[in-house]
């Protein structure tokens, strides 16, 4: 069986992804050595799982299912921005998470003891709910967009709120132009 590389997510509507889009604009014309997510492939990833066997699919997604069984919708609004590690040497720039955040804290532990229990590997770091908006890819011209994000602060205190009603089982293929991302399953909360 052939491999997929895979991920679960929450996908947003597409006001928000437009909202999102017009804040990379307005970073856009800083000249920095960065790699900017399309605005088509903006998401809030859940569990990232790697190439997997695509006759686990079914298997993968039934237990996802039961475990957040439930699980019920809720909102999150997105707003803040920051940097990952820190503001010194920036590599991700992200918008942050408000709203009913234990319930997406819940929905991301069931699914992580899903795929632990199916022999997937522990997340590495501790889950920081953060929608990325850009990779940094080398510190030239980061300098001018820090104080940008510092400048814009207050304005993406709030760039919208929306309700959650699905966990996707998203395909990622990798190509030269950029990922395409391609929805194979979806657990409705």
């Amino acid at each position: 069986m052939p491999e997929l590389r895979l991920f679960w997510a929450i996908n947003l509507p597409s006001v928000i992804k437009s909202r999102l889009a017009g804040l990379q604009n307005e970073l856009r014309s800083i000249p920095c050595d960065a790699k900017w997510v399309e605005e088509k492939n903006l998401h809030f990833t859940v569990k990232f799982l790697g190439n997997v066997d695509a006759s686990l699919v079914t298997k993968l997604v039934g237990q996802v299912k039961t475990a957040l069984d439930d699980c019920q919708p809720f909102f999150l609004e997105l707003g803040g921005t920051g940097v990952f590690p820190n503001f010194k040497s920036p590599r991700v720039f992200w918008v942050g998470l408000k709203g009913e955040i234990d319930h997406l804290t819940k929905i991301q532990q069931k699914t992580e003891e899903v795929h632990l229990s199916l022999g997937f590997l522990p997340e590495k770091q501790k889950f920081t709910p953060h929608l990325t908006l850009a990779r940094i890819r080398s510190q030239r011209g980061t300098s001018d967009l820090k104080q940008k994000i510092n400048i814009l602060g207050d304005r993406v205190l709030s760039l919208g709120h929306f309700r959650v009603t699905s966990v996707d089982l998203m395909q990622s293929e990798l190509t030269k132009k950029g990922p395409i991302y391609t929805l194979v399953a979806q657990v409705k909360l």
